[in-house]
């Protein structure tokens, strides 16, 4: 208690020790005991569970006493390479004015690869008033070496948990047990004043008289505790252990006892079987579960499936979707599973790597005639294949799902609505292709005769695309075509979803507008589709609409437009959280910070090239590409761009995006001129002005004209047009003239407030998680921006700012 008391004056107190030294139990007898009962005491312990939900629930707890910052961190997203640094900027800010005390329990159960530098990180927070304590098992090398023990960060480890011999003595004559000198000393040396074992030895003790000196803790369980259990008391517990936690209604439906025999059973087993205030839920101590789970397993498999089969009936009466799934696959009573009311909003909840093999074991092997039984599972079961990228599979399985549609015993009109919802499915693996995929919506509607249930008004329409011009141009000289055919399309599709992606057509052509040098067409049509988009409350339409008012604020000079189109675009990310446009923002600010020359404000990830499926869907892959091409282009990397473009080309060619593959070529066209080329760089050249052309596409070349200009004259490009593109640039120019930059970045003025505090290069790179290299280039630009000498002068003029 003396020690701990410690957490009162700690930003963050880390309590690390191995399962069974009684950090749980320690800690909760300092908060009953040592802490102000006026306290606010939060207390969470981690369920073994997907690190996104656990995410969710930690910005939740935030929310308890800042829900500003906690609605901050929810739209930053769970802590990774990327996220990290935003979420320490936020929790920097983090209010919390009265004492307050946030418990995060069993931190291992949430699975966070970059735990040390998170803590790290939530160590640095500037609540005045709270203490957070975080408890877990041994942490990795990696993990630990991101641990930073300093004034706000404390670190227990289990020698402050660990019995010593005077306290072995004293807890085991509370027991009524007196050792002598020989006893405690062969006790000590047993358990090394590991707390657990010391309990299952006092009961062997207690028990025999002797000592268990053989085997490891899991053999001290099995003959101090297990072996003296009941055989209902055993078979109650494999039981339960099937469940990661369960409530006492779920352990009396298996024990088939009273509520109050089944919790005195519950509470008699303390040690081993816990209780969460939080979620009024039991669960088992990390060591008893494993050695539990080792008898479910010695169980016969018939045992074992009629285990799982009542647990997957207790699961569904509890509406635990996950468990219910699971069970029922478990028990072999795949058609429990199919019968279920399944949506496909419910499945794509539930879906992930570890249920991957899961679902398609079950749609590759089940019998087609319990198929046939349960139709209506079928469609939300493919549904969950389209999440998991198993396009073949899917296409695959096609014909057998609607001969099982077609041979069921449901009524026509069902068979017509579940065949509806399918045709709806199957349009996705038609992207980007709008007549096909119109065809399949035309279809759906028609057999469904109104909404379908397969998608969500609530999810994302662009797959995080900030453009949609960009995700559905894929055709030369056809570009008008495309727009009518979303003009015609795009109804059908909204009668078909409840108005899902609304505003998307407008939003298409205000680009197409833009693109050809018609900025005040475009900004009319921008605000129609996005009055529209929020009609129907379509977030990311909205952002591409605001996106969009960027370039043309860009375009035009205009400050205060860019400046509100921006604001608004970081406001609107926050309340989009879905995966799919969690680096939406990323790309439309890393887009507009390069044509602002704010280059040192685009993120990470995507400054450096790490473009792949953990961030971007492969619909989006190749826009990041276009940010990436130009930022390898201006540092000169002539090389790596033109190898890294190829990638490139070949990635925006499986989904044909023609905007990508005209930038790319543009970049190419100056790499190649720079290197003394020209043959290869004419060729580039020409082939972007053979894509962009035809349908009247100017900005790229604007964008891109001093590096192309003298290019140009000997390109496939008649003189109206080059002039045309000339004029553009000018406009262009003029507009980016008004944005010429003397205030630092939000970044520079961060590193400036740390310079303020007289850290250290390396000091500040270690709060920024950047390498002292980078800090140094930093405070060199910032030097040679304020026309200032030394760090200490420009510490002075923060000063006197």
């Amino acid at each position: 208690m003396e020690r701990l008391n410690s957490i009162k004056v700690y930003p963050l107190t880390l309590v690390e020790a191995p399962s069974g030294f009684g950090k749980t139990t320690a800690l909760r007898h300092f908060f009953d005991s040592q802490v102000s009962g006026t306290a606010q005491i939060i207390w969470h312990t981690f369920p073994s569970e997907q690190p996104g939900a656990s995410w969710k629930a930690f910005c939740e707890l935030i929310g308890l006493f800042d829900p500003d910052s906690a609605q901050r961190l929810t739209a930053a997203g769970p802590p990774d390479e990327d996220t990290l640094p935003e979420i320490e900027r936020i929790f920097r800010k983090l209010r919390c004015p009265e004492e307050t005390y946030l418990v995060l329990d069993d931190l291992a159960a949430w699975k966070l690869p970059n735990a040390g530098a998170f803590l790290t990180a939530l160590s640095g927070h500037s609540g005045e008033a709270l203490h957070v304590v975080a408890a877990a098992q041994f942490l990795s090398d990696k993990v630990r070496s991101f641990l930073v023990e300093n004034n706000c960060f404390l670190i227990l480890r289990e020698s402050v948990l660990a019995f010593y011999a005077e306290d072995i003595d004293a807890y085991y004559r509370q027991a009524g047990i007196s050792l002598t000198a020989t006893q405690l000393e062969e006790v000590m040396r047993i358990t090394e004043g590991w707390v657990m074992a010391l309990y299952l030895q006092l009961l062997s003790f207690i028990e025999s008289g002797r000592f268990e000196d053989v085997g490891g803790i899991q053999n001290m369980i099995r003959n101090a505790l297990w072996n003296r259990l009941s055989a209902f008391e055993r078979e109650f517990l494999t039981m339960v252990s099937i469940f990661p936690r369960f409530s006492l209604a779920q352990a009396t439906a298996l024990s088939g006892k009273s509520a109050e025999e089944t919790e005195q059973l519950l509470r008699e087993k303390r040690v081993f079987v816990h209780f969460d205030r939080e979620t009024r839920r039991f669960y088992l101590h990390t060591l008893f579960k494993n050695f539990l789970t080792e008898q479910f397993e010695l169980l016969p498999e018939e045992k074992k499936k009629a285990i799982y089969l009542t647990g997957g009936d207790l699961a569904e009466k509890a509406g635990d979707r996950v468990n219910t799934l699971r069970f029922y696959y478990l028990s072999g009573e795949w058609e429990r599973l199919l019968s279920l009311p399944l949506t496909s909003f419910e499945i794509a909840d539930v879906v992930d790597e570890h249920t991957k093999p899961m679902i398609l074991d079950i749609m590759e092997n089940t019998p087609f005639e319990i198929k046939r039984k349960h139709p209506s599972a079928m469609v939300p079961l493919a549904f969950t294949l389209f999440f998991l990228h198993e396009n073949q599979k899917l296409l695959a399985l096609k014909e057998e799902i609607q001969q099982v549609i077609g041979q069921s015993d449901l009524p026509e009109t069902q068979k017509n609505a579940l065949s509806g919802e399918m045709e709806l499915l199957l349009s996705f693996l038609e992207y980007n292709r709008i007549d096909g995929m119109s065809a399949r919506h035309r279809r759906a509607l028609e057999l469904l005769n109104g909404p379908a249930t397969l998608i969500s008004v609530k999810s994302t329409w662009t797959f995080g695309s900030p453009s949609v011009l960009y995700m559905f141009y894929r055709e030369i000289g056809k570009l008008d075509h495309e727009l009518a055919q979303m003009d015609d399309c795009m109804p059908v599709y909204y009668a078909l979803t409840g108005g899902h992606g609304s505003g998307a057509e407008f939003i298409m052509r205000a680009e197409a507008h833009l693109m050809r040098g018609e900025p005040i067409e475009a900004e009319i049509l921008c605000h129609k589709a996005m009055f529209t988009a929020d009609s129907k409350r379509q977030n990311s339409i909205y952002q591409c609409g605001l996106f969009l008012l960027a370039r043309i604020a860009i375009l035009q000079g205009d400050e205060a437009m860019l400046q509100n189109a921006l604001a608004v675009l970081m406001e609107r990310s926050r309340q989009n959280t879905e995966d799919l446009c969690r680096y939406t923002l990323d790309l439309a600010c890393g887009f507009l910070y390069l044509m602002l020359e704010r280059r040192d404000e685009i993120s990470p990830w995507l400054a450096e090239g790490e473009i792949n499926d953990k961030r971007l869907v492969i619909m989006t892959q190749p826009f990041a590409h276009i940010i990436y091409g130009r930022i390898l282009l201006e540092r000169r990397e002539y090389q790596k761009l033109l190898g890294v473009s190829e990638f490139g080309l070949g990635l925006s060619s499986i989904f044909p995006n023609l905007l990508t593959q005209i930038y790319i070529n543009l970049y190419r066209a100056q790499a190649f001129d720079a290197m003394g080329k020209r043959p290869q760089a004419l060729k580039a050249l020409n082939s972007a002005l053979d894509t962009a052309l035809p349908d009247g596409i100017l900005l790229p070349f604007a964008e891109n004209y001093e590096g192309i200009k003298r290019l140009l004259p000997d390109g496939d490009c008649d003189s109206k047009a080059t002039e045309k593109i000339a004029a553009f640039s000018r406009t262009l120019a003029k507009g980016l003239a008004a944005f010429v930059r003397k205030e630092l970045t939000p970044r520079e003025k961060e590193i400036l407030e740390l310079l303020k505090s007289d850290l250290t290069n390396k000091q500040i790179g270690e709060r920024m998680h950047l390498s002292p290299n980078t800090i140094r280039n930093f405070i060199s630009g910032m030097l040679e921006k304020c026309g200032l000498a030394s760090r200490e002068q420009l510490k002075e003029l923060q000063r006197e700012k």
